[in-house]
Protein backbone atom coordinates (compact mmCIF):
# COMPACT_ATOMS: atom_id res chain seq x y z
CA UNK A 1 0.00 0.00 0.00
CA UNK A 2 1.49 3.34 -0.90
CA UNK A 3 1.90 6.16 1.65
CA UNK A 4 0.01 9.28 1.63
CA UNK A 5 1.68 12.38 3.66
CA UNK A 6 2.85 15.53 2.92
CA UNK A 7 5.78 17.61 1.83
CA UNK A 8 7.34 20.82 3.84
CA UNK A 9 10.10 22.85 2.57
CA UNK A 10 12.80 25.21 3.38
CA UNK A 11 13.86 27.14 0.69
CA UNK A 12 16.79 29.00 2.34
CA UNK A 13 17.87 26.15 4.89
CA UNK A 14 21.33 27.17 6.71
CA UNK A 15 23.02 27.36 10.02
CA UNK A 16 20.28 28.49 11.78
CA UNK A 17 18.06 26.14 13.20
CA UNK A 18 14.60 25.93 12.06
CA UNK A 19 11.78 24.23 13.01
CA UNK A 20 10.12 22.05 9.79
CA UNK A 21 7.56 19.80 11.35
CA UNK A 22 6.43 20.16 15.17
CA UNK A 23 4.83 17.51 15.67
CA UNK A 24 5.40 13.14 15.88
CA UNK A 25 5.76 12.11 12.67
CA UNK A 26 7.78 9.54 10.32
CA UNK A 27 10.33 11.24 7.59
CA UNK A 28 9.75 9.15 4.48
CA UNK A 29 11.62 10.90 1.60
CA UNK A 30 13.46 13.77 1.27
CA UNK A 31 14.99 16.24 -2.00
CA UNK A 32 17.37 18.74 -1.88
CA UNK A 33 19.03 20.99 -3.90
CA UNK A 34 22.79 22.37 -2.87
CA UNK A 35 23.26 25.57 -4.24
CA UNK A 36 26.18 26.05 -2.37
CA UNK A 37 29.64 25.77 -4.18
CA UNK A 38 30.64 22.55 -2.15
CA UNK A 39 29.49 19.43 -0.47
CA UNK A 40 27.14 20.42 2.02
CA UNK A 41 24.97 18.38 4.60
CA UNK A 42 21.22 18.74 5.78
CA UNK A 43 21.45 18.26 9.66
CA UNK A 44 17.86 16.78 10.73
CA UNK A 45 17.08 16.74 14.53
CA UNK A 46 14.04 15.42 16.61
CA UNK A 47 13.05 18.06 18.54
CA UNK A 48 9.55 20.01 18.61
CA UNK A 49 11.26 23.31 18.96
CA UNK A 50 13.85 25.49 17.14
CA UNK A 51 15.24 26.25 20.66
CA UNK A 52 16.27 22.74 21.45
CA UNK A 53 18.59 22.41 19.15
CA UNK A 54 22.27 24.63 19.09
CA UNK A 55 23.43 23.30 16.03
CA UNK A 56 27.63 22.53 16.38
CA UNK A 57 26.46 21.10 19.55
CA UNK A 58 23.36 19.19 19.34
CA UNK A 59 23.80 15.86 17.19
CA UNK A 60 21.65 15.39 14.80
CA UNK A 61 19.10 12.29 14.44
CA UNK A 62 20.13 12.19 10.64
CA UNK A 63 22.17 13.85 8.12
CA UNK A 64 21.76 13.70 4.30
CA UNK A 65 24.76 14.63 2.33
CA UNK A 66 24.31 16.37 -0.89
CA UNK A 67 27.13 17.09 -3.47
CA UNK A 68 28.41 20.19 -5.07
CA UNK A 69 27.24 20.24 -9.12
CA UNK A 70 24.32 17.73 -8.79
CA UNK A 71 21.65 20.19 -9.21
CA UNK A 72 18.42 18.41 -7.88
CA UNK A 73 19.05 15.91 -5.94
CA UNK A 74 17.27 12.88 -4.65
CA UNK A 75 18.06 11.38 -1.31
CA UNK A 76 15.06 9.12 -0.51
CA UNK A 77 17.45 6.11 -0.99
CA UNK A 78 19.52 6.88 2.18
CA UNK A 79 16.23 7.02 4.48
CA UNK A 80 15.53 3.54 5.63
CA UNK A 81 12.36 1.79 3.74
CA UNK A 82 9.09 2.40 6.44
CA UNK A 83 10.92 5.70 7.32
CA UNK A 84 12.68 7.28 9.92
CA UNK A 85 10.89 8.17 13.56
CA UNK A 86 10.88 11.35 14.78
CA UNK A 87 8.85 11.90 18.01
CA UNK A 88 9.21 15.32 18.97
CA UNK A 89 8.99 16.99 15.55
CA UNK A 90 12.08 17.66 12.97
CA UNK A 91 14.32 20.91 13.85
CA UNK A 92 16.58 21.51 10.42
CA UNK A 93 19.91 22.93 9.63
CA UNK A 94 22.28 23.27 6.26
CA UNK A 95 25.72 23.15 7.36
CA UNK A 96 29.31 22.47 5.41
CA UNK A 97 29.95 19.94 7.87
CA UNK A 98 27.73 16.66 9.21
CA UNK A 99 27.70 18.09 12.64
CA UNK A 100 28.96 21.72 12.22
CA UNK A 101 27.55 24.94 12.49
CA UNK A 102 28.51 26.70 9.53
CA UNK A 103 25.62 27.40 7.25
CA UNK A 104 25.58 26.24 4.04
CA UNK A 105 22.26 27.18 2.43
CA UNK A 106 20.13 24.54 0.32
CA UNK A 107 16.57 24.35 -0.50
CA UNK A 108 14.78 20.86 0.98
CA UNK A 109 12.14 19.05 0.81
CA UNK A 110 10.81 16.78 3.25
CA UNK A 111 7.79 14.03 2.53
CA UNK A 112 6.39 12.80 5.97
CA UNK A 113 3.56 10.83 7.32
Amino acid sequence: MPYSGSIVSSDTLAATATLLVGHRCILTGACVINTTGADAYVQLFDAAAAADVTVGTTLPTWVIQTDFGKGLVNESSNIPEGGISFVNGIVGASCTTPAGNTGAAQHVRLAII
